[in-house]
């Protein structure tokens, strides 16, 4: 599949599921797609405990189990419920999230960025309603200039109330969620 196929699929597959994706999600999205989880873990022990703190504090989920996000790697969003429904057990779910933080494909963040501005063209020329596209569009290089992780945007948390784990493809088939 050619590059820009697989960024027009990704971008219409997240719309479908999620019409009021702002464009912050839309780069957390292929963020995640790209990187997967190697960024946000910092040792199991924390790992553990939010992952714990997240399914006590939790009440409300998205009916969807697991979505497909590969990019430049191979990764699904697993929603947290999964453990709460008995698909999975609590050590599975958590192992299969700590193993999927090796990148079997590396790019560089300079390269990353290039990528990027060419996804970005992409979702901005689709018939996608953002709201109020000029803050986001700043609020975004912010981010790129320092380099910092997102959040999905408030929008996107009220409606989705998303809780997930990030899990590569090897490890979501071994779950087999």
């Amino acid at each position: 599949m050619k590059k820009v196929d697989k960024i027009i699929k990704l971008i219409k597959s997240e719309f479908e599921l999620h019409p009021k994706t702002q464009l912050i999600d839309y780069y957390k999205l292929f963020f995640q797609g790209t990187f997967g989880p190697e960024h946000i873990i910092s040792n199991k022990k924390s790992a553990r405990q939010f992952l714990k703190d997240e399914l006590k504090e939790s009440s409300v989920f998205e009916k969807t189990d697991f979505q497909d996000i590969s990019y430049i790697n191979d990764f699904y969003r697993v929603n947290i419920n999964v453990i709460n429904k008995g698909l999975i057990t609590f050590e599975d779910y958590l192992d299969a999230f700590l193993k999927s933080a090796k990148l079997e494909n590396t790019i560089n963040f300079k390269d990353w960025l290039i990528s990027w501005k060419y996804i970005e063209q992409q979702v901005l020329s689709m018939d996608i309603n953002f709201y109020n596209i000029k803050e986001q569009l700043a609020e975004l290089q912010k981010v790129l200039n320092n380099r910092n992780l997102v959040r999905h945007s408030e929008i996107y948390r009220k409606t989705y109330s998303p809780h997930y784990r990030l899990v590569n493809a090897i490890q979501f088939r071994r779950i087999n969620c």
